[in-house]
């Protein structure tokens, strides 16, 4: 299994997950974060699916037994 320190989904779900964090805290940045929420998913989608592109392997839900 692929260490999560080396996943580029990992880092992206981390960053996202950071920047709620912030914006909830921080009003200005949550006030932006809500008036550009369409652009913000827009390149959470695109970057999502680079990384997928850039992906090498098999991805499973549900690895085989072994």
């Amino acid at each position: 299994m692929k260490s999560i320190f080396k996943s580029k989904t990992a880092a992206l779900a981390f960053i996202t997950t950071v920047s709620g964090a912030v914006s909830f805290f921080v009003p200005a940045v949550g006030e932006w974060v809500s008036a550009n929420s369409g652009t913000i998913l827009s390149v959470l989608g695109v970057v999502g699916f680079a990384l997928r592109l850039a992906t090498s392997g098999k991805v499973t839900l549900f690895p085989a037994a072994e």
